[in-house]
């Protein structure tokens, strides 16, 4: 059976590994992005270097977008140079980057209206999970159409989940993100209080994971980031946390739902980054933490 031919758009911390895994497995890849150098890693391998989006969507079964956020994916959707300008009608868009549900929409029926199949599959577990091609999916969209695309999503992916129609996929992400930002906060504030009353970070951890306080965020970052003090090693980096949680909370304000939790996140996030963390991992808040009471959780 014929590898489907595929447009990736965006190869930056999560895209690149992503993109590489599809030309691992055999299929036809055309890939672009703004920085040169991605490009070039990715053509080592054997894709093919596009020009633009327009170039890379011409002529393919599946078009994959992997943007930073809702300004770029409309961009490189919509845009003079964008995917619908040369993509043929039948073939399938799939934006797995983490947007506004709204957005994910209005990119949607851009598509369906020039012919387009569209789901919305934004993905959970970081660089790890992305260069292991074992990342959570989240799909929103037509059953059927993420049926013809399993293959490319196997590929990518361990576990993946229909949650509903478009936007939906980016809807469960989007309440992910928000747990997994409240769940980090909480853990270094509990953290930073009780070493401040002298408790070992070590044997607090220890005990903590096993206890009812226990969670997947606090078993992957205390040992591999906080407690080594180390947050430039693979992870996900803070800044794209927060523009995460910056679209719940301007969702809640679109819904009228108060979001008190995620909004402190927001500004803690934002305080990280305004100090130069935001390219580190998200677990370097617990620097600003560590700052305020004077204390260090890191060995």
């Amino acid at each position: 059976m014929r590898k489907k031919s595929i447009g990736f758009i965006g190869l930056g911390a999560m895209g690149k590994p992503m993109a590489a895994n599809l030309v691992k497995a055999g299929y036809l890849l055309s890939v672009y992005d703004i920085n040169p150098e991605p490009l070039k890693e990715l053509a080592a391998l054997g894709a093919r270097k596009g020009n633009s989006c327009a170039d890379v969507s011409q002529d393919v079964d599946t078009v994959i977008t992997m943007l930073p956020a809702d300004p770029q994916v409309r961009e490189a959707v919509l845009g003079v140079e964008g995917v619908l300008q040369t993509a043929k009608a039948g073939a399938t868009l799939i934006d797995m980057t983490s947007l506004g549900p709204h957005t994910s929409r209005e990119v949607a029926a851009a598509a369906m209206a020039k012919g387009l199949k569209f789901i919305d599959a934004p993905v959970s577990g970081g660089n790890v999970a992305a260069e292991k091609g074992t990342l959570t999916i989240i799909v929103g969209g037509e059953k059927e159409v993420l049926e013809a695309q399993r293959d490319i999503l196997e590929t990518l992916g361990a576990k993946i989940f229909h949650v509903g129609g478009i936007g939906m996929g980016e809807t469960f992400k989007m309440a992910n993100q928000m747990l997994v930002a409240i769940n980090m906060l909480g853990i270094v504030e509990a953290f930073t209080l009780a070493v401040k009353l002298g408790a070992d970070p070590h044997t607090l951890y220890e005990t903590l994971k096993v206890s009812a306080g226990g969670s997947w965020i606090l078993e992957n970052r205390m040992p591999n980031y906080i407690l080594p003090g180390n947050y430039t090693q693979p992870g996900f980096a803070l800044d794209l946390l927060r523009k995460d949680v910056g679209l719940a909370v301007d969702s809640g304000k679109l819904e009228k739902v108060p979001t008190f939790l995620l909004s402190e996140a927001f500004q803690v996030l934002t305080m990280a980054s305004a100090e130069g963390h935001g390219n580190k991992d998200y677990s370097v808040v617990t620097e600003i933490f560590e700052k305020l009471a004077g204390v260090a959780i890191k060995s």
